[in-house]
């Protein structure tokens, strides 16, 4: 699907091209001469990775290999090319938690990538060993305008080679690339205490002048922020031609803000981004978008593999352990929505296997934790699938905690569950019952432990993971408590309860309730004037308008729906 975009982006002067042409003689690129006089140098952006330390099944079109195959066969001037990814990219995946993320460094080298920038779960495995993969990088930059010491303002790792920004010299235009990491990485990844993300747009601001002061005619930015804080940022920041990436995965193509180009491609590897700018003295003059289907170019036989990704790719594939450790006689429910809103039978599971292993009093772990999105048929587990479903290569940790901050760790859990934030509490060893209508900070109605209600003042021992012991995903109540045990790996402690109990049949239990205002009974009360515990059709229409007057919640609204319908 094509789009083409003649406008002109009049901020682009002739001044800056011609500043750009006193560089010299033009070393790369397609130049074409204009009727004018004036000269049109073609530049084509490929874009973007986002493949959470995926690289594909190798039997599938959706791979790695294909990706980059798919890039080649768009490559018709290597010279006015760039290749760029948007982060997200080392982490999380069963290949992640083996690798720490070199898979995927070694793979777009081989599919010579140009730029990078870096996403939350790039942080997965901490800045230590991000730090290890940048320096290990050589054959493409790595870049970021937001990513800062926090006593300093230098920005991140560049002992190891992160730049600022990166500029490239294609048909003597010069063109800078940046890139940008959302803010809330500080509460959804292992960021460390000595480092921080400045608001996009604030860091923008400032590292665009220093762009163009630096001789960049064309700002390019790499964006691992949700497509409308990118938008935000056209609006506010003069001086950038494109924005390319999305934090919200979504597939979106492409728009127009402020002169600015932004293009939305999704996430993994089922889209590819391709857009081709045309430049002359007056600055950009249009673009031509054109949004890829991988599949549907290895169905056309439009590609071929690219040989280099593949065979790198088929190393690190043949290095997983696909070993069987067990069976389940039930369905595994990985669903994402499910772990970050209510109790689910793997998320009691996975927080039974640290309770087991650490013998703490309770457990509570972040539903965010446990991924892959899949409800998985009963039958064989493999060492693969747990590492899958657990990638981030957390540890266990027992903490001394008392009951109050329990309860406050339960409040903070629920209290983003309506964008379904990964920090949804899964529990062992206790229950609780939460209200999603009541104000944040008292939901959590009530807790029990053991049979008997969570005492306050009572010191109880936690066991959760190393994420949420530091502090992530708001879980700041946690660090700074005594820590009673330090454990193995999660995956490696489920992966060893599943040998002890299979075949497994876990279940849900009850062990985190959903109340609301309606089941106390005073919504339906208010609404149902005949007193018979049902709902008129008159009566169901006065609850819509109230709920569409802020007055009723959703919750509620569905309740009286379904007491209608039956």
């Amino acid at each position: 699907m094509a789009y083409s975009h003649d406008d002109e982006i009049s901020r682009r002067t002739a001044m800056r091209l011609l500043g750009a042409a006193g560089l010299g003689a033009a070393t790369a690129g397609s130049v074409t001469a204009q009727s004018d006089g004036s000269e049109t140098v073609e530049l084509k952006l490929l874009h973007d990775t986002h493949v959470h330390g995926r690289l594909g099944n190798a039997d599938e079109s959706e791979n790695i290999e294909n990706y980059f195959g798919l890039m080649d066969s768009l490559t018709t001037n290597p010279d006015n090319t760039l290749r760029l990814g948007v982060g997200d990219d080392l982490g999380s995946s069963a290949l992640s938690t083996e690798f720490e993320g070199k898979h995927i460094v070694d793979a777009f080298e081989a599919g010579d990538l140009s730029q990078c920038t870096f996403g939350n779960h790039d942080f997965d495995f901490g800045p230590d060993v991000l730090k290890t993969r940048v320096s290990e990088t050589e054959g493409f930059h790595w870049v970021t305008a937001n990513v800062r010491k926090q006593e300093t303002g230098e920005t991140f790792a560049t002992a190891e080679g992160v730049k600022r920004f990166d500029t490239v010299n294609i048909g003597g235009i010069t063109v800078g690339v940046t890139g940008i990491l959302t803010e809330r990485a500080s509460e959804v990844t292992s960021l460390g205490s000595t480092n921080e993300v400045i608001q996009p747009t604030d860091a923008l601001s400032e590292v665009v002048p220093e762009m163009q002061s630096a001789g960049a005619d064309v700002i390019i930015v790499l964006s691992h922020v949700a497509n409308d804080a990118a938008r935000n940022i056209a609006e506010r920041v003069d001086g950038i031609d494109v924005i390319v990436g999305d934090d919200a995965a979504e597939v979106l193509g492409d728009e127009v803000v402020n002169d600015t180009i932004l293009s939305f491609v999704g996430d993994g590897y089922d889209h590819l981004g391709e857009i081709t700018l045309q430049m002359n003295s007056n600055g950009v003059s249009t673009h031509e978008y054109t949004l890829h289907t991988v599949s549907d170019a290895v169905s056309a036989m439009d590609i071929t593999p690219n040989a280099a990704v593949q065979e790198t790719a088929t190393t690190y594939r043949n290095q997983v352990d696909r070993t069987p450790i067990g069976e389940t006689t039930t369905q595994l429910n990985c669903i994402t929505a499910n772990l970050r809103t209510e109790e689910t039978n793997m998320g009691s599971f996975v927080a039974d296997a640290i309770r087991t292993n650490l013998g703490s009093d309770v457990v509570i772990q972040n539903g965010g934790g446990i991924r892959t999105g899949t409800l998985y048929a009963a039958g064989e587990i493999t060492n693969l699938l747990i590492k899958q479903i657990l990638p981030f290569g957390n540890t266990m940790i027992e903490l001394e905690v008392t009951g109050a901050t329990i309860r406050e760790a339960l409040e903070n859990g629920v209290s983003d569950y309506e964008t379904l934030e990964g920090r949804f509490p899964q529990v062992s060893g206790m229950s609780y019952e939460w209200n999603p209508d009541a104000p944040e900070g008292e939901r959590i109605v009530s807790v029990d432990i053991a049979g008997s209600p969570l005492d306050p003042e009572t010191t109880y021992t936690l066991g959760t993971n190393n994420f949420m012991a530091d502090g992530g995903d708001g879980y700041e109540m946690l660090p700074g408590a005594t820590v009673t045990q330090e454990g193995a790996g999660l995956a490696e402690a489920v992966i060893e309860y599943i040998k002890q109990q299979t075949p497994i049949s876990p279940t849900t239990e009850g062990r985190i309730t959903r109340v609301s205002t309606f089941q106390s009974g005073t919504v339906l009360e208010e609404y149902d004037s005949d007193d018979n515990g049902s709902i008129e059709i008159d009566e169901l229409a006065d609850a819509g308008e109230a709920f569409a007057n802020g007055e009723l919640s959703i919750t509620d609204l569905g309740e009286l729906g379904r007491v209608f319908s039956s």
